[in-house]
């Protein structure tokens, strides 16, 4: 009789154990996945604010660029997110956004061995959902996506980030969850922004002729003076989410340059030269460089206006990262830009 006691206590603790898992898990399956799936008929809510596409649209050469990148085992899979986003009514860069960081850039065994691009769980609480194909398994995120924000509101990715990855989870014991909003946000900004739930915040700023030059940031990472024993001939401009933002003309002038200056791959070690590089004459012995491009910029011969679009940020050339970097040439002599941008207020580095 005490061998059955003793074991019996253990056994029925194990019973209520796993009760308890199964009622959790069934509560974290409806409350992350509603496979109870309506039809996308629901009327769009309000939207709210984050950071835009410069047109709208989906940039596609950012977007081809992005997911063959990133994306991993999705890189033939773009075609199919702009499909069922779109049945979905919600915005394919978020949408794919949210895959690539779900999925580890497109290489974690969900994806690969269940074609699961999204994390979804069964909600019956027997672990993460398995499908025939990667096309049912992105559809099957895109019905979930808009159960999400068209049902139930969760409209701006911190919305989503509260529920998708809860600061205060406690199957997330080294805090990693904390990442999730902005590793999300980053790869929007890497596809070019978001379509919907977003408005354009990035104002053109123009004093007299001569405009700010990356509007999405005013952070300047390194300034014109001797760095790692040379002249560094100008300014870079550099903040988290930079990736992809829109360059503006310094002043209305001519592009006299729009090439590849050095490789269009990056780095301090393999990457060399400017990279992709626009180059602007504005006469009277004035002339300004746009570096480290995301790809070619304006065409060559092109008339621009201060404040005008002439290219992408990047990290082509001999560049660690993302950045704008920035020079101003008098008589073909580079002279500091910081003399010719004191109007904005800049947030330069400390010393």
């Amino acid at each position: 009789m005490k061998k059955l006691f003793i074991v019996g206590i253990p056994l029925v603790l194990l019973l209520i154990i796993i009760m308890i898992m199964v009622i959790l898990f069934f509560s974290i399956g409806y409350l992350f996945f509603d496979f109870g799936l309506d039809e996308f008929n629901e009327e769009e809510p309000e939207w709210g604010v984050g950071r835009c596409t410069q047109t709208g649209e989906v940039d596609m050469e950012l977007w081809k660029e992005i997911i063959e990148l990133h994306g991993g085992y999705l890189q033939k899979s773009g075609d199919k997110f702009l499909e069922v986003a779109e049945k979905a009514g919600i915005d394919p860069v978020l949408m794919l956004a949210i895959s690539i960081h779900e999925t580890a850039r497109g290489t974690s065994d969900a994806l690969v061995f269940r074609n699961n691009p999204g994390g979804l769980m069964n909600p019956d609480g027997s672990g993460l959902m398995r499908f025939d194909t990667l096309d049912k398994g992105i559809e099957s995120m895109g019905k979930t996506l808009h159960n999400r924000i068209i049902k139930d509101g969760l409209i701006t990715i911190e919305d989503l980030g509260s529920v998708y990855a809860p600061l205060d989870a406690a199957n997330d014991p080294n805090g990693l969850n904390q990442y999730w909003v902005p590793n999300v946000n980053d790869y929007i900004n890497q596809l070019g922004g978001l379509t919907m739930n977003c408005e354009n915040t990035n104002e053109i700023e123009i004093r007299g002729e001569t405009a700010w030059l990356v509007p999405y940031t005013k952070t300047i990472t390194s300034t014109f003076g001797q760095r790692w024993g040379k002249l560094h001939a100008g300014i870079d401009i550099a903040s988290p989410g930079i990736y992809g933002q829109s360059i503006v003309a310094f002043r209305e002038g001519t592009v006299i340059v729009s090439e590849l200056s050095g490789t269009v791959d990056g780095g301090l070690e393999n990457g060399s030269g400017y990279g992709y590089l626009v180059v602007i004459d504005h006469g009277d012995g004035m002339k300004t460089r746009y570096a480290h491009l995301a790809k070619k910029g304006i065409p060559t011969g092109s008339k621009v206006k201060a404040g005008e679009r002439i290219g992408l940020v990047g990290s082509t050339g001999h560049s660690s990262g993302p950045h704008l970097h920035f020079e101003i040439l008098l008589d073909d002599k580079p002279v500091d830009p910081l003399g010719y941008l004191e109007e904005f207020d800049l947030l330069l580095p400390s010393e």
